[in-house]
């Protein structure tokens, strides 16, 4: 049995890119970004940092697992959430602030 390196951190880690708790926007960055569609333009909570490769991406450079109401979880690229502004409505998924 091969052992798995990858560390799953639901606390937050210093230098990493977000904070566990965090809401953040899923974000395209590229056009030919292969981002799920029901989670574009939502607006989730950052549930935890997955370290595939520990030795290389800890600790600014996780996966980052977003949850996000009414659709799931998955798996990001920190380029792929954008910071939502402290106060902003998250309910439902909601896909913005307006």
């Amino acid at each position: 049995m091969k052992h798995d390196p990858s560390l799953i951190l639901t606390e937050d880690v210093d230098g990493a890119p977000v904070r566990i708790g965090a809401a953040v926007m899923i974000v395209r960055t590229e056009p030919d970004d292969p981002i799920t569609e029901r989670f574009l333009d939502r607006v989730g909570v950052v549930v935890a940092l997955v370290f595939d490769d520990p030795s290389r991406q800890y600790p600014a450079d996780p996966l980052i697992q977003v949850r996000v109401h009414g659709v799931g979880e998955d798996l990001f690229f920190a380029r792929e959430v954008a910071a939502v502004p402290q106060g902003h409505f998250i309910a439902f998924g909601s896909s913005s602030s307006t």
